[in-house]
């Protein structure tokens, strides 16, 4: 019976194979081209703040590759004895091997063993497709052995290990380990609790590398956390395997079996969490500062959630703390239904420092800091119209009107809230911010001047008009455009675009970004802004 059995499966073999003759006599010609080189895997992105501290993760597939060096002996020979048992002999087909599955699938009345060797796995993921057909398969058998002739053993080997999905979102072994194994580290505890984090590869227990070998056939199916009892068989399975290899013992198989399977479910996403990881991400998708990431949104898109990038942004954790605690204190000791935010630059090279983008933001997604239009600013927005006025010829000790109300034919009328009356100089019209006062000085300044002295200083909303109020800051701003003009004042005119990552290094550890590269642009002079700080301070001390 054994012997008709298995004439029949050479049989079926050698039948299934005539209709990709035509491939298989075909084969020299898509050789060359298609293992020119593997086809780029797709690694996830990290953002860290300037402390190095992680933020968040982007991309498609949570992958983070690692040389076969990284990889313990144990989890490779775990998956070798899994899934390609004569993988270090073999020429990157096992027809032997083959002809077992289809012997022990038809015993068994169902699929236990696969007869596809790491090399044909490694093909099918990353040169062919998954797609079902007598030439996909002769086409995988030929760019099986073709491989093994262009690469290394150890070379086709870590490609597979980063490759293969394991599940839970986990894409390649180090990602995997990080994902499904956790771990404490003595002494370090948070409110009386050990902190868990996440295993090392070189942490991995026999157990533990079994099920991840385990894993690779159906990863949904034997998932650890959905099905623990299929996931257990399948360890105990992968375990037995590798005592057949002399991987280990007996002995290390019955204790890797008494192993608890992991409980805690990964909750990871590649994707912002928070208002900090979600303005990088907008950034750098949509700022044509990162244009060395692509030329087009799509393109740095693509980069960013498929390159493995390590983006550093310019938070700094103790600053962003003062200031959360600092808006919480403010907004709770305020009237009900008001909002806040905030927004922190270094004038040197306008590295954002700390931003709050306001309550509520984890439910609306809403950025109060830095999205448009934005909040009215009221009298913040007449240093920019000092400014303005300085740079066009006005001195501290001039004279200007400052009665109330005060109207203007055309451009209509507007009053005083602050008090003042009559003429005083610039400096006392700043010190007690006169509404009249100022209406008086943009007009003998022009609006045009204004205007474009606000967008110089960092307004970058087209929704600036020649109105009356203009200067009384009625026109919505963000707070971080706010920040920007006073951060320009504060470097002695020289503007900087508000920057949030200081930072990218790719996955060979290049920068392919510096923001210490970008320059920045002279908006005002060195005299009218150490003019504007002087004025200005009269407002603190005795306006």
């Amino acid at each position: 019976m054994t012997i008709v059995v298995g004439g029949a499966a050479v049989g079926a073999c050698l039948a299934a194979l005539i209709p990709g003759a035509s491939t298989l006599a075909d084969s020299t010609y898509f050789q060359s081209d298609k293992l020119a080189s593997l086809s780029e895997l797709s690694e996830r992105s990290t953002i860290y703040d300037s402390q190095d501290n992680v933020l968040a993760l982007l991309g498609l597939e949570n992958r983070t590759p690692a040389d076969l060096a990284e990889v313990p002996q144990i989890i490779q020979n775990a998956v070798i004895a899994v899934e390609d048992k004569t993988f270090w002999e073999n020429e990157g087909v096992d027809f032997n091997g083959t002809l077992r599955a289809f012997m022990k699938n038809i015993t068994e009345g169902g699929i236990v063993q696969g007869g596809s060797t790491i090399s044909q796995q490694l093909v099918k993921n990353r040169i062919l497709t998954s797609k079902k057909s007598v030439n996909r398969k002769v086409r995988e058998i030929v760019l099986a052995v073709r491989l093994n002739e262009k690469f290394s053993k150890r070379e086709i080997l870590e490609q597979y290990l980063n490759t293969v999905y394991f599940g839970q979102g986990s894409y390649g072994v180090k990602s995997a380990v990080e994902r499904f194994f956790l771990t404490t580290d003595p002494g370090v505890v948070f409110a009386g609790v050990p902190v868990q984090r996440s295993k090392q590869l070189s942490e991995v227990t026999i157990g533990e590398a079994a099920l991840l070998a385990g894993l690779i056939s159906n990863p949904e199916g034997n998932n650890p956390f959905v099905y623990p009892d299929r996931a257990s068989l399948r360890r105990s399975l992968a375990l037995e395997n590798m005592v057949e290899e002399g991987f280990i013992t007996q002995a290390d198989a019955d204790a890797a079996n008494l192993e608890p399977l992991p409980t805690v479910k990964p909750v990871a996403e590649l994707r912002p969490l928070d208002s900090w990881s979600e303005e990088v991400q907008d950034r750098l998708f949509n700022d044509p500062m990162f244009s060395v990431l692509g030329d087009t949104v799509k393109e740095r898109q693509s980069k960013v959630l498929t390159g493995g990038l390590k983006i550093y942004a310019t938070l700094d954790p103790k600053m962003q703390n003062d200031a959360q605690r600092a808006m919480d204190d403010i907004i709770s000791t305020g009237t009900a239904g008001f909002t806040g935010a905030l927004v922190a630059i270094d004038p040197r090279d306008g590295f954002v420092k700390a931003m709050v983008a306001g309550p509520g933001f984890e439910s609306s997604e809403y950025n109060i800091a830095t999205s448009y239009p934005g909040r009215q600013s009221g009298s913040t927005w007449k240093v920019i119209t000092l400014a303005a006025g300085l740079e066009s010829g006005f001195s501290p000790a001039d004279l200007v009107d400052g009665s109330s109300p005060c109207e203007f034919k055309q451009y209509g009328r507007t009053q005083n809230s602050e008090g003042g009356n009559g003429m005083m100089t610039v400096r006392a019209a700043t010190a007690h911010s006169v509404n009249c006062a100022f209406a008086r000085m943009q007009l003998a300044v022009g609006f045009n001047r204004v205007i474009d002295t606000a967008k110089k200083m960092g307004i970058t909303q087209d929704t600036l008009k020649p109105i009356l109020t203009l200067t009384l800051g009625v026109v919505e701003t963000a707070p971080l455009e706010m920040a920007s003009v006073a951060a320009t004042i504060a470097n002695g005119g020289i503007h900087h675009d508000p920057t949030f990552v200081s930072r990218i290094v790719g996955p060979d550890g290049e920068v392919v970004f510096d923001a210490k590269d970008v320059p920045g642009e002279r908006a005002i002079s060195a005299d009218g802004a150490a003019c504007t700080t002087d004025l200005m301070r009269g407002v603190v001390n005795g306006g």
